[in-house]
């Protein structure tokens, strides 16, 4: 199939940043192409850096990458769901095969947000530095420090950015020396590069099904996927995935709990023509958690393409209940290091969790404020507790409920 590129937009971002020696950090997001395999579209681009008025010698010594990003064309959450493919060190911090610098993990900060750090990994006074570490003083040549590449789920126009309202922006970078000082300001000034996204994925070989409809629905405890095919075009087989949906914004990662690998069940059609219809049921699930499911289905050569997710919520056994809040059970329960909290406000309340042994000691504080109406899947990591019997009291307004946990280590 004939694919089209056209000029992409790509929002840019100019980032300058005053060092302790008043230089002034420029950042900014350039070089933005489009690329394909037979199945995925992708789109990199560059995070380019100069420093004009430093010392000529100027290193990081950490700092932070905030990446923005038009969702319609990304999707949501590509940390979570998979869709940053990579973070490469370029330039001068790929500097002794890499080993200079080292890049902490990205996170989703919000659906359409994510942020990784960068560090360096040796001493002010080692001698592993040297020029070839040196951001560039020139406008005219910038460093280029990282490519970042990430697949592509629809056409449109890519809308990288640096977000607005990130706090304490002065925070973001520190320099080099023996002070560590922190940079003194950063402000955003808006820059454009353009590019516009046509995304293709039906090259050689083709597309391995048409999915015609997927739904989940839970059954006696147990949760169902079913998909239906139109045709399947050399299809070896299926596989699902499943997170944790804590809020719209806090997706755990996707893991795999079924593959055609080991559950004949989910073999492909091959090649065909004709309807199909598939399942999977899921029978590990918890009350009053939200999952998400993603299905893949892989073709003959290994190609893997993965479709919009679908969620469902299980219903909670509730501790209590009534016009204000619902309180359903902790889980799991035992547990071994960390349960959830699951509670619904209808109203603006206070809260307050916490957690005593059995003596009546308290153990943890888990919870004290305000909170608005909405679901509330909270975490609890008990890692630092003994195995035993423990009891969390909850307090929701006047009323108080407390449930027996059991740690077991």
């Amino acid at each position: 199939m004939k694919k089209i590129i056209l000029t992409l937009l790509l929002i840019v971002v100019i980032v300058p940043q005053l060092f302790a020696e008043t230089g002034t950090v420029t950042l900014s997001y350039a070089n933005g192409t489009v690329s394909y395999n037979d199945t995925q579209t992708f789109y990199e681009f560059d995070v380019q850096v100069y420093i004009d008025g430093g010392s000529g010698s100027n290193i990081f010594d950490d700092g932070m990458v905030y990446i923005e990003y038009n969702t319609s064309v990304f999707g949501s959450s590509v940390e979570s769901s998979g869709k940053i493919v990579s973070i490469t060190k370029m330039g001068p911090f790929a500097v002794d095969g890499g080993g200079l610098y080292s890049i902490i993990n990205p996170t989703d900060m919000t659906s359409n947000i994510f942020v990784f750090t960068v560090e360096a990994t040796k001493a002010v006074d080692d001698s592993g530095y040297d020029s070839d570490t040196y951001i560039s003083t020139s406008s005219g040549s910038p460093s280029t420090i990282f490519r970042v590449k990430m697949e592509v789920s629809a056409s449109g126009l890519s809308n990288i950015a640096w977000p607005d309202g990130i706090a304490d922006l002065e925070l973001i970078y520190t320099e080099h020396d023996a002070s560590n000082s922190t940079y003194e300001a950063l402000s955003v000034a808006n820059a454009v590069e353009t590019t516009d996204i046509v995304y293709s994925n039906t090259g050689d070989p083709a597309l391995p099904i048409t999915l015609k409809e997927i739904s989940v629905q839970y059954e006696d405890a147990e949760v169902v996927l079913a998909w239906v095919t139109e045709s399947e075009v050399q299809n070896l087989g299926y596989i699902v995935k499943r997170a944790i949906r804590y809020s719209d914004d806090d997706v755990s990662p996707y893991e795999v709990i079924a593959s055609y690998q080991t559950d004949d069940e989910l073999y492909g059609a091959g090649t065909t023509t004709e309807q199909n219809t598939y399942s999977y049921i899921d029978k590990d699930v918890k009350p009053g958690v939200n999952y998400s499911y993603v299905l893949e289905d892989v073709d003959y050569d290994g190609n893997v393409v993965s479709h919009d997710p679908v969620s469902i919520v299980i219903p909670e056994n509730l501790l209590y209940e009534n016009e204000d809040f619902t309180l359903g059970s902790n889980y799991p329960n035992p547990f071994n290091p960390s349960f959830t909290i699951p509670f619904e406000l209808t109203k603006t309340m206070d809260v307050s969790i916490k957690m005593y042994d059995i003596t009546g000691k308290q153990v943890m504080s888990i919870l004290d404020g305000t909170f608005e109406a909405r679901q509330y899947q909270f975490r609890v990591n008990a890692s630092d507790l003994n195995s035993g019997i423990y009891f969390v009291r909850t307090i929701i307004g006047s009323e108080v409920i407390t449930q027996k946990m059991t740690l077991l280590k």
